[in-house]
């Protein structure tokens, strides 16, 4: 199969093709007339490539993945390793979104005329705005009332 039979079949580019062959991520394909010749086995790795990357994998990752473990390995234990550590960076992600949240909550009920009246307000009270602190909960902060 051509590049661009691959990339209609798949749905991507043929460029994102050359880049993952170029990134190692495929094995790159033997040349029949200069032109790339694939194998139909190829759309099964760009289909496991197009799921990892849904599932938040980055290229390196997705490198390890496929090309990182004895080649024995069974596949089983591979996804399971990697969502494992994916699970856990994503678990760290979501407590910095949970604060970032938190933080833009507590802006939200802003009452000042001015940025040097907020950058005050923030630099006296940092325990309500900054990520990690117990009293950074919007549900009991109350903002000072500007006339």
């Amino acid at each position: 199969m051509t590049i661009g039979e691959i990339a209609v079949r798949i749905g991507i580019t043929a460029s994102a093709i050359r880049y993952y062959e170029k990134s190692g991520l495929l094995a790159a394909a033997p040349r029949v007339s200069g032109k790339r010749a694939y194998e139909k086995d190829v759309l099964h790795e760009l289909a496991i490539i197009r799921f990892a990357k849904g599932a938040g994998f980055t290229l390196p990752e997705i490198k390890q993945l496929m090309r990182g473990f004895p080649e024995n390995t069974p596949a089983s234990r591979r996804w399971r390793k990697m969502a494992c550590a994916k699970i856990e960076e994503l678990e760290s992600a979501l407590g910095t979104i949970r604060a970032m949240k938190r933080m833009l909550e507590t802006v939200m009920s802003c009452q000042c005329r001015t940025l040097a009246q907020c950058a005050s307000d923030l630099a006296q009270q940092p325990e309500r705005w900054q990520p990690g602190t117990k009293r950074n909960d919007t549900r009991y902060a109350t903002s000072p009332k500007r006339p």
